[in-house]
């Protein structure tokens, strides 16, 4: 594989604060809770795309948007956006991609992507059906 140096993070903030990001050329890593990218994305406008994706209105995400909980923003021109997509995405390898992958085909891309929001899902219905039991922190006065 040939290796690309991606350049330094510009900022990385909760996507309900997606209005601070900036409105300029870039790509975007969204990232769940427990810090694995989840999807990959670039836009002339990252801070217009990431909005149409935190409010359902992107067709890529709709389906698993609810699992956002961060992005991570690189700013770079609008040629290298698009190298950096796409490099990433195939090293990275997250589940939200299907175009622009070649790791597998494109069917059993969507496939994998069904599985994996269905299998987070169950996990967060676990989650409230069981929460974690919260412990009292004591102090030391």
């Amino acid at each position: 594989m040939i290796h690309i140096e991606l350049p330094n993070l510009s900022e990385r903030v909760f996507i309900s604060d997606y209005k601070c990001i900036q409105n300029e050329s870039g790509f975007y890593f969204m990232i769940n809770t427990v810090g694995e990218i989840i999807y990959i994305g670039e836009s002339q406008n990252v801070r217009k795309r990431i909005s149409r994706h935190f409010r359902g209105k992107s067709g890529t995400t709709k389906s698993f948007k609810h699992l956002f909980t961060y992005v991570e923003v690189y700013y770079c021109s609008p040629t290298e956006r698009k190298i950096y997509e796409i490099y990433s995405i195939n090293l990275y390898n997250p589940p939200g991609n299907v175009w622009g992958n070649c790791n597998m085909g494109q069917e059993e891309l969507k496939l994998r992507r069904e599985e994996w929001i269905r299998n987070e899902e169950e996990k967060l219905r676990e989650i409230h059906k069981n929460p974690p039991k919260r412990v009292p922190i004591k102090v030391n006065k």
